[in-house]
């Protein structure tokens, strides 16, 4: 897991950098952990329809977009309030568009011959404050379960497109503007919403959040379920791989396993830890890891999960991340292993105001924008490539997607 950044960027950029538009047929030499069973994508969506799935009533009509086969878990789809959180919960049905869709999509044709190490899942509430190792707090990108190699416009295209569905006034120019500063290392006046948010997460530090915990216990909800002998045996295992991170006096308190309904990673395992680490509490995550949402365009290989969510961390937090990030196995599932600090701040655009989130949003583009300078080869053609392209073809890109979304969410509510 702790291999240094320069080892990490030469690896990436000898394996992304030169492939040209991935646009076409999802990779055949995918890694062992994310290889399709045979039947295909259209038979796993059958057999997923018998565990309560609902297949898309048919194509939404979209001008100049065409829809694509896809199976709509209704879990997810009751926790979906509105289009914009739709589109959170279904990351690979934008995915699947997009590659269906390329003919239509005047931006992205332009510029998804540049590949990168792609976020995954943009939008505007999956950016945040992370405590790194040395105690800094950090804004960046706080969800890698669907990064991985992909052309990085389809990032910035996902931003744009879901921050339209949350605020209909979005201006699109202003996040291109965002995003090539920040591709050129430049600097960006910090929004005083984000500043309050890294001094929210310099008060709090590295304990657990109090509301999540009672004495050496983990508050349980109706999610949650207590873990067998099993699950217990293989947690220790697992927590075993951060000896070097942990106090040697470490002690697991308490174990639980449970699941998130809504969003990308609804209904995926989860277990949380609370340790008592050399007399100061510590509250740890471990998420289940599947194959990434950017499959349908993924940019050659998309690696295990353990080589992916190291990159990403790399690539989101620079080589200063917390030491607490692993990724580990446990039940023939990989699990990737996180502090769930109280100085972890999430984004919440609803606790914001109008003008905050305008702001708030120009400054994760930003952000997106330094993430992708990482792995680009020339991020500075890049910026100026994507600078010149119409605002025009920006507006039709995202007036096809968010119209998608809209009316296939209609149709399914």
């Amino acid at each position: 897991m702790k291999i240094p950044l320069t080892i990490f960027l030469a690896i990436i950029l000898a394996d992304i950098c030169g492939l040209g538009s991935a646009m076409g047929a999802a990779p055949s030499n995918l890694s062992r952990d994310f290889l399709l069973p045979s039947t295909g994508l259209k038979e796993m969506r059958a057999l997923a329809d018998e565990d309560g799935a609902i297949l898309s009533p048919g194509p939404a009509k979209a001008p100049g977009l065409m829809d694509v086969a896809y199976s709509f878990d209704k879990t997810k789809l009751d926790a979906a309030k509105d289009s914009f959180h739709f589109l959170r919960s279904y990351v690979d049905y934008f995915y699947l568009l997009v590659k269906a869709n390329r003919g239509s999509l005047q931006a992205v044709s332009q510029a998804d011959n540049i590949p990168g190490w792609c976020v995954g899942d943009a939008h505007p509430e999956n950016f945040g404050v992370l405590i790194r190792n040395d105690g800094s707090s950090l804004f960046t990108m706080n969800d890698v379960d669907d990064s991985g190699p992909c052309p990085v416009v389809l990032d910035l295209y996902r931003l744009m497109a879901s921050s339209r569905l949350y605020d209909a006034n979005t201006k699109l120019d202003k996040l291109v503007q965002a995003y090539a500063v920040g591709l050129q290392g430049q600097s960006y006046e910090l929004p005083p919403a984000v500043a309050d948010m890294i001094a929210k997460s310099q008060k709090k530090g590295t304990a657990p959040d109090p509301k999540k915990i009672s004495g050496n216990s983990l508050v349980r909800d109706g999610n949650m379920h207590e873990v067998n002998a099993g699950e217990l045996a293989q947690i220790k295992t697992a927590l075993a791989s951060l000896s070097g991170s942990l106090s040697p006096r470490a002690k697991l308190l308490d174990t639980v396993s449970t699941s998130k309904i809504g969003g990308g990673s609804g209904g995926l395992l989860r277990y949380e830890a609370l340790l008592d680490n050399g007399g100061a509490l510590l509250h740890l995550e471990f998420k289940e890891e599947v194959i990434p949402s950017i499959y349908p365009v993924s940019a050659g290989q998309i690696p295990a999960a353990p080589q992916r969510v190291s990159t990403t961390i790399l690539m989101d937090q620079g080589a200063g991340a917390s030491a607490l990030y692993n990724v580990v196995t446990i039940a023939g599932k990989y699990m990737l292993i996180r502090p769930r600090f109280d100085g972890n701040v999430g984004m919440s655009l609803d606790k914001q105001s109008g003008g905050d989130n305008k702001d708030i949003i120009r400054y994760e583009a930003y952000i997106l924008g330094k993430i992708h300078g990482r792995s680009i080869r020339d991020a500075g053609n890049w910026s100026r490539q994507v600078l010149n392209i119409p605002a025009s073809a920006w507006e039709n890109d995202v007036e096809l997607m968010t119209s998608q979304f809209e009316l296939k969410f209609s149709q399914l509510k």
